[in-house]
């Protein structure tokens, strides 16, 4: 079993625009920079699998959003296929699709809250030299007001309307 960790030191680096190197030579991650919006992308994998079984465990520390997920592995010669046995994201399996020589496995919306740990869990079967990719691209949940905020707007919007409405009934 590969296990890749990513601290929280990870979202310090994140935050200031920083790759981390990969921690293994053969399992890779990279962050990319954070958008305007607080968006960023993960892109992570592993190549040379020479293992029949393998698994992948990578550990991230996430703010709170939502994140969707695609891997994709390639056959190439018949000998570095991958047979995938599970995908899953916090225990939540991910959907499977082919096409040709690819097969990829997809999760999207999948709903991510900061301060609990968040686990990609990768197994498969390789084959020869087997490999595969996988991007996740996360974005912030957009802040809603509290109720404090929604209860003084109700009364900013009923203090303008009395105001409006006393006005009116003003005699000349």
């Amino acid at each position: 079993m590969k296990r890749v960790l990513v601290p929280v030191a990870a979202a310090f680096a994140l935050a200031a625009g920083l790759s981390p190197s990969a921690v293994q030579a053969a399992t890779y991650i990279n962050y990319g920079p954070v958008g305007a919006d607080g968006g960023f992308t993960i892109t992570f994998g592993n190549t040379g699998i020479s293992d029949s079984d393998f698994s992948d465990v990578f550990d991230f520390a996430m703010p709170t959003g939502r994140g969707d997920f695609v891997i994709t592995s390639t056959m190439s010669g018949g000998s570095q296929n991958i047979t995938w046995t599970s995908v899953a994201f916090n225990g939540e399996e991910f959907e499977s699709g082919a096409a040709g020589w690819n097969e990829f496995r997809f999760l999207n919306g999948v709903m991510i809250t900061s301060g609990t740990g968040q686990q990609l869990v990768l197994t498969g079967l390789g084959g020869g030299n087997a490999s595969y990719s996988g991007v996740i691209t996360f974005m912030p949940l957009a802040a809603a007001p509290e109720p404090a905020a929604w209860a003084l707007m109700i009364l900013g919007f009923g203090g303008a309307g009395v105001a409006i409405r006393s006005r009116r009934n003003v005699v000349a």
